[in-house]
């Protein structure tokens, strides 16, 4: 008799061990989920901006549309909200899921082009799960798991007609605006 209570314990425990490593692949997989559509949304360039010729608009950002979509990705990840007690959160110390950075390039030639751009995009999510073991809630610890993903994006332009790299690899065009044939 005494035997039953600990195999039933025991059992509890694996269940929990195995919904808390659940949780961290979810966590972990809707990071680099949220970063992809994160990196692939947003990448046109802001009105007034720099290919506009004008000085960059800084209320047309694209980093607020990014975190929206982070958040629409990570909300719509099954298994998420039940295995995270508050839902899926911003690191400590962030205010949103999304960092960003960029790097201009001008005038690397790549096989495919001219290399204009690098974007990375990282998201972060945190998740605490008590391993969402319904009918002992509260039993075990919980575990505080941090998800990351990360997506690089290289934007190209394609080079001149006459195979040579364009002097501004914002516009596209050479600096010599003198008519080929």
């Amino acid at each position: 008799m005494a035997l039953t209570p600990m195999l039933a314990l025991g059992v509890l425990f694996i269940l929990w061990a195995g919904r808390g490593a659940r949780a961290e692949l979810v966590t972990s997989l809707a990071a680099q989920e949220a970063a992809v559509a994160a990196a692939l949304c947003c990448n046109d360039d802001p009105p007034n901006g720099p290919a506009d010729g004008g000085e960059p608009n800084e209320g047309t950002s694209s980093e607020p549309r990014r975190e929206l979509i982070a958040e629409a990705v990570l909300g719509a990840r099954p298994g998420l909200d039940y295995l995270c007690l508050d839902g899926p959160r911003p690191a400590p110390g962030r205010a949103g899921f999304v960092t960003e950075a960029t790097a201009d390039l001008a005038g690397q030639q790549s096989a495919a082009g001219v290399t204009r751009r690098v974007l990375v995009v990282a998201t972060h999510v945190t998740c605490e799960t008590d391993g969402a073991t319904a009918p002992v809630r509260g039993l075990f610890g919980t575990r505080t798991l941090h998800g990351h993903g990360a997506h690089v994006a290289v934007f190209t332009q394609a080079p001149n007609p006459d195979g040579k790299a364009p002097d501004d690899p914002k516009s596209g065009t050479p600096d010599d605006e003198s008519e080929t044939p």
